[in-house]
C-alpha cells in the first residue's frame, strides 16, 4: 500500500497525516517485512532510516507499562485477527503519547494471514480529556461524601429519577425509584415544597426549601433541599439539579430540632408505655430516659440517645412534629 505512494500523490498523503495526525504501517507476514509511513514515524518521534521498521522498534518506544500487550501483536496477527490497541509511546525529551491502532488483516485462499495493515491515531489530546473527566468525577465524589449530601437529577416535571449520595441514605435511592416520592416528605411539609419548586418551575429560577424526610426506620429527619434547573436552548426546563443535605449546628448554621423533654413524656402518655417500656423499645437505659424527661426542652447538645428514642416512639405510632411557630409536640400516626 505504502508503495502506492510517490510523487504529488505522496506528498498529499503526507499533508493528511499531519493534519490528521496519523499514520500507516504494513506488515507482510511471509517474508516478515514492516513498511511505516512518514506519519508513523512521527507518532514514535522516529527520524526516518533511523531504525528498521520492525514490531521489536516499536516496542523500544513503547511505555514499559503498555509493553506486554503488543509484544503479542505479531502472534494475533497469524491467527487473522482484526486487533485494537491503545498504547502509550515515549518521545524524545520524554514526552508521552497516547496512540490508538488498528490492525487489518487480510488472508490469502488458504486462509492464512498473509498482510496486515495498521492504521494509527494519536489520541493525546483525547485521552487527557478522559483524565480531566475523570478527576473531575473523582473531586465530585468526594465533595459528595464529605458533606453527606444526596445529589438527585429530575425531570422537568420534578420526578426524581437518578441519585447519588455515595454511602449516606439507602432511604434516597427509595425517592428515586418511588412515584410517590413526595409522600415520603412529612405531611406538613409536603403542600411548602411543592409550592416552592413549582414557584421555581414557573419563574425557570432555583429554589431552597427545608423538610423533614421520612428514614428507613419511619422517622423523619430536617432536610435542607436546593434545586436547580437545567434549561435547553430555548429557554425551557429540560430537567433539575439538585442537593439535600442533613441540617445541623456547624458554622452557624441552623440546627435540626431535637426531640425534647415533654414530648418523651407526651409519647409515653399517649402509648401508656412506662419508663421500663420504653426502654425495652429504644434499648436506653431508664437513668438516661428520665435524664431527658426531666430538662423538659431539648438537651443543649445533640444527645446521641435522642435518634434511638425517637425511632421507638415512631416506630409505636407516635408522631413528632416541631412547627415553625408555637412548642414541639406529639400526635397518632
Amino acid at each position: 500500500m505504502l508503495d502506492l505512494l510517490k510523487g504529488g500523490a505522496e506528498d498529499t498523503f503526507g499533508v493528511i497525516e499531519r493534519e490528521l495526525r496519523f499514520g500507516l504501517w504494513t506488515w507482510t507476514v511471509g517474508a516478515h517485512q514492516m513498511q511505516w509511513s512518514r506519519g508513523y514515524y512521527d507518532l514514535l518521534g522516529i527520524e526516518p532510516g533511523r531504525v528498521t521498521p520492525s514490531f521489536a522498534a516499536i516496542l523500544q518506544v513503547t511505555h514499559p507499562n503498555d509493553r506486554g500487550p503488543q509484544a503479542e501483536i505479531e502472534r494475533l496477527i497469524s491467527q487473522a485477527t482484526t486487533i485494537r490497541r491503545k498504547f502509550r509511546v515515549i518521545r524524545p525529551g520524554g514526552s508521552i503519547a497516547w496512540i490508538f491502532c488498528q490492525i487489518i488483516v487480510f488472508v490469502g485462499s488458504d486462509g492464512a494471514a498473509n498482510k496486515a495493515i495498521g492504521i494509527c491515531t494519536d489520541i493525546t489530546a483525547r485521552q487527557d480529556q478522559l483524565n480531566s473527566l475523570r478527576v473531575a468525577d473523582e473531586r465530585y465524589r468526594a465533595l459528595v461524601r464529605a458533606t453527606g449530601a444526596a445529589v438527585w437529577i429530575a425531570k422537568s416535571d420534578g420526578e426524581i429519577h437518578d441519585v447519588d449520595n455515595c454511602d449516606h441514605g439507602r432511604n434516597y435511592q427509595t425517592i428515586a425509584s418511588d412515584p410517590a416520592w413526595l409522600q415520603l416528605i412529612h405531611p406538613e411539609d409536603q403542600a411548602k415544597t411543592t409550592a416552592a419548586r413549582e414557584q421555581a418551575s414557573r419563574e425557570k429560577r432555583s429554589y431552597d426549601v427545608v423538610h423533614r424526610l421520612r428514614q428507613a426506620d419511619g422517622s423523619f429527619k430536617w432536610k435542607r433541599s436546593t434545586g436547580q434547573p437545567v434549561l435547553d436552548d430555548a429557554g425551557n426546563i429540560k430537567e433539575w439539579l439538585g442537593v439535600t443535605m442533613d441540617l445541623e449546628r456547624q458554622a452557624g448554621r441552623t440546627a435540626a430540632p431535637r426531640i425534647t423533654g415533654a414530648q418523651i413524656r407526651a409519647a409515653r402518655g399517649l402509648l401508656r408505655w412506662s419508663v421500663v417500656d420504653l426502654a425495652q423499645a429504644s434499648g436506653i437505659s431508664r437513668a438516661i430516659i428520665r435524664r431527658l424527661e426531666e430538662l423538659d426542652g431539648a438537651p443543649s447538645q445533640n444527645d446521641p440517645a435522642l435518634p434511638a428514642i425517637e425511632a421507638a416512639l415512631t416506630r409505636a405510632g407516635v408522631e413528632l412534629f416541631f412547627p415553625e411557630v408555637g412548642k414541639p409536640g406529639v400526635r397518632p400516626r
